[in-house]
């Protein structure tokens, strides 16, 4: 991690980099010309006209969206997706995935467009990873509480890598201090926002029509994709990437942008690649980026099914034995 992280920029990451950064601008220009606001950005943004619209997010990060609106658009929505790019940069170096491939996937460029937060989130899981390794308890708390910004990916990823840490009791404390500090000041500032959360969910629910979960075509069914993984001999960091590519197909509802989740993680290029199929996008509509699902689908069965036939043999072997045991000599 260490060593990934003070590595000197290569120069397909640079590229990566700047064209990322570039295309920011591009996008002001091609939203000024179709008159059309970023969507995701622009539901923030009005969240300080206490229109909540939309918006199904913990209100602690409402002060946030006050100084980018303070900022006044395209400025703020300039330096929400800076920080988005850099803050998906540390992610891919702490966790060794594919920089110039993931800063350029489709999914990447679909957050950047909207102006979407799904990046900062990632680079709270880094930082809540680089926090917990160095024993920065207060670092990886701020982690913590960055990567609980959207529920579906922040709090599957955040205990999976809590219980990988195995962290003693009085490290808890510390790490638990700023989640609770924010948590706790929210409700005081605003002690009603969970239930308003909660009436926008039920009046406006979230529009899943780039939802990539199973959850889709066999319901209850996806909760026992979450069996194999956690039941076959694997390896810790692989049991992680398939608990995490499991996670983006049993939830009710998982947005195809969130695939990034896995796109930070080492699952190889081909894997990442396979992400700018969303640009199918603009011939077959949401059905093309439902389709994505076939990502998550791919990395679990790749990673699954050497440890599924070798446990079956054994169990085999171990049913003749019982069936037939060997002659005493």
């Amino acid at each position: 991690m260490d060593t990934r992280l003070k590595s000197r920029l290569t120069p397909w990451e640079l590229l990566a980099l700047g064209l990322s950064f570039s295309f920011v601008g591009l996008f002001i220009w091609a939203q000024s010309r179709l008159q059309i606001p970023p969507y995701d950005y622009d539901i923030y943004i009005h969240t300080q006209e206490y229109d909540f619209y939309g918006f199904y997010y913990p209100h602690w990060t409402v002060p946030v969206f006050w100084l980018l609106n303070k900022l006044q658009h395209p400025y703020g929505y300039i330096l929400l997706n800076a920080v988005s790019i850099l803050s998906v940069f540390f992610a891919l170096r702490i966790f060794g995935g594919n920089v110039p491939m993931a800063l350029l996937s489709f999914q990447m460029l679909y957050v950047l467009f909207l102006g979407q937060i799904v990046g900062v989130l990632l680079g709270g899981l880094g930082l809540l990873w680089w926090g917990i390794s160095h024993k920065r308890w207060y670092i990886a708390g701020l982690g913590l509480i960055l990567a609980w910004t959207k529920y579906q990916i922040g709090i599957p990823a955040c205990i999976l890598l809590l219980l990988l840490a195995e962290i003693s009791w009085k490290h808890w404390l510390r790490l638990l201090f700023i989640p609770l500090l924010v948590v706790g000041g929210s409700l005081i500032l605003s002690p009603s926002w969970p239930l308003k959360l909660w009436e926008t969910l039920q009046k406006y629910p979230v529009n899943d029509w780039g939802s990539i979960s199973l959850w889709r075509w066999i319901g209850p069914y996806a909760l026992l994709l979450w069996l194999p993984p956690l039941l076959l001999p694997l390896t810790r960091r692989t049991r992680f990437i398939a608990l995490i590519a499991t996670n983006a197909m049993a939830l009710p509802y998982f947005q195809q942008t969130d695939i990034l989740s896995l796109f930070i993680l080492p699952i190889g290029w081909p894997f990442v690649l396979l992400g700018n199929l969303g640009y199918l996008f603009f011939l077959y509509y949401w059905k093309a980026l439902q389709a994505l699902v076939i990502i998550p689908l791919l990395i679990y069965l790749t990673i699954l099914t050497p440890p599924f036939f070798t446990t079956c043999q054994k169990g085999i072997k171990s049913l003749l034995k019982a069936i037939h045991p060997p002659k005493a000599w």
